[in-house]
């Protein structure tokens, strides 16, 4: 069964949806906090600590970790800091005393919403119909999500506005951005989105594109080798052509994407999700088993 995916809320702005492994990376460069609110639906809400569904200790991601991933962890810390004091794009809402209520009562409906699903999404494991169920209520909202990204795609890297001039590194948000034949091997621009961006042509060789959002971009051949998409969000974009030797599609998503001509050699497919909805076998590598 294909992972869930999630919505988050802060400070009254809806993002999303994510899959798990992009919303722990967040978590763990601090990008977002436990205290944020996660949805399945986008209706009923809970916070990321009540909800139990990811990894929120730090101490358990900086086990066993080295001092160069420590420092760069630290680093995105203090700019998220200064970000912040400098006002960034998410701006307060303001209150009416009138309708604080009102909006207590709202939350602790949405509250009680959300701890029942959440309930039923760990009972899925013990019903087999109600795992059923889910599955089918989780797929209708996945085809709902995709179906409305084409008019407006969602916000990048959780908080990053879309900026076609930025350089390309973690977070940044290319969203719709026209970048044919862009070079720039080896670089780490994890939890990118690059929904529905031309970058025909280009050489990414060697570069961590980890849990990326790359819904519908257009990579035609694209020097991809040795990439990294681990946890990457590639439903609909058009590889054709593109080179993919070594490259590491751990648990990526390729629902409908464009595989004409790639080159698949030494290409890892564990746990990812392929065109046709199967999610590939462990130990997959080249063919989706």
């Amino acid at each position: 069964m294909a992972q869930s995916i999630w919505y988050l809320r802060h400070e009254d702005q809806v993002f999303g949806p994510f899959p798990p492994p992009q919303i722990e990376e967040a978590l763990k460069t601090g990008e977002i906090t436990p205290d944020w609110e996660t949805s399945l639906n986008g209706v009923d809400w809970l916070s990321i600590a009540e909800s139990g569904q990811f990894k929120t200790d730090q101490a358990t991601w900086s086990a066993g970790e080295t001092e160069e991933s420590v420092s760069w962890q630290e680093q995105r810390l203090q700019a998220r800091k200064r970000w912040l004091h400098e006002g960034g794009d998410i701006t307060g809402v303001a209150h009416d005393p009138q309708l604080d209520a009102a909006t207590r009562s709202s939350i602790e409906r949405d509250h009680i919403r959300t701890q029942t699903l959440i309930k039923e999404e760990i009972n899925k494991r013990t019903s087999p119909w109600l795992a059923v169920i889910v599955g089918l209520l989780l797929a209708a909202v996945g085809i709902t999500v995709w179906w409305g990204q084409s008019s407006e795609p969602i916000k990048a890297g959780i908080s990053q506005t879309i900026d076609c001039s930025a350089a390309l590194s973690d977070g940044v948000n290319w969203t719709g951005c026209r970048k044919p034949g862009w070079a720039q091997p080896g670089v780490t621009a994890r939890n990118t989105r690059m929904d529905q961006a031309q970058l025909d042509g280009a050489n990414l060789k060697g570069a961590d594109l980890s849990y990326a959002s790359l819904i519908k971009v257009s990579l035609r051949n694209a020097e991809l080798a040795t990439v990294k998409f681990t946890g990457a969000d590639l439903s609909g974009a058009d590889l054709s052509g593109s080179d993919l030797s070594g490259a590491d599609l751990s648990y990526a998503v390729l629902s409908t994407a464009n595989l004409t001509g790639v080159r698949f050699l030494a290409t890892k497919l564990e746990k990812a999700t392929w065109t046709d909805g199967r999610v590939c076998a462990p130990g997959s590598v080249d063919i989706c088993r």
